[in-house]
């Protein structure tokens, strides 16, 4: 999240509640002087700081990042597991891996609700629309036919692509041009299609 999307939500909430910036100021222990600064020069504050803030807003970081598109409380909380996927050159893909923690989403997505995960992005192949340390919200449903970002298994490595139709094949896509396109057959034994992307978690700067 950049720093005009950030208080832009900021000044959002507070309309909301009625409030204004010096009662966040003054809720939040921030001073009035440092937050305006930040505001007027386009300057995301300190993670303590936004802490504080998402504190005086009774939010989470997740609730936050979905808001305003949802409501507080109107979202669906999937686990994020330990397991990676690459947007680069391939995580390992174990059987089993622990939940490290949870994350909000739309609750939009409840009709995939039983079949949603969530994993970390590792990489810069799927720059700019992926970033390293996103995390992305996929099926478990495999190919549903239609182009889009997927999780695959690619030669027993865990990626993240975007999926092309081609003549009797699917390209295997990188959004980062340095990376060359990939052709595989889609009945490889090396190739395995988790699910497609429904919702993306871009990790906060600053």
């Amino acid at each position: 999240m950049d720093a005009e999307t950030f208080w832009k939500k900021v000044k959002m909430k507070l309309s909301e509640l009625g409030e204004n910036q010096e009662w966040l100021s003054d809720k939040s222990g921030i001073l009035l002087g440092t937050m305006r600064n930040k505001i007027h020069l386009n300057r995301m504050p300190s993670f303590e700081e936004v802490l504080k803030i998402l504190k005086v807003f009774d939010m989470t970081m997740e609730e936050f990042l979905v808001y305003p598109d949802v409501a507080k409380g109107d979202v669906l909380n999937i686990p994020v597991y330990e397991q990676a996927f690459s947007a680069g050159k391939g995580q390992y893909v174990p059987d089993s891996a622990e939940v490290l923690e949870y994350v909000a989403v739309p609750r939009d997505l409840r009709r995939f609700a039983q079949n949603l995960r969530a994993a970390y992005v590792r990489g810069d192949s799927m720059e700019p629309t992926l970033f390293d340390g996103d995390r992305i919200i996929f099926d478990d449903l495999g190919y549903d036919g239609q182009d889009g970002i997927y999780a695959i298994v690619y030669n027993g490595a865990g990626f993240v692509k975007r999926l092309q139709r081609g003549k009797n094949v699917l390209k295997i896509i990188s959004d980062n041009r340095i990376y060359s396109p990939m052709e595989e057959s889609g009945e490889s034994d090396n190739f395995k299609i988790i699910g497609k992307v429904r919702y993306v978690v871009h990790k906060v700067q600053g």
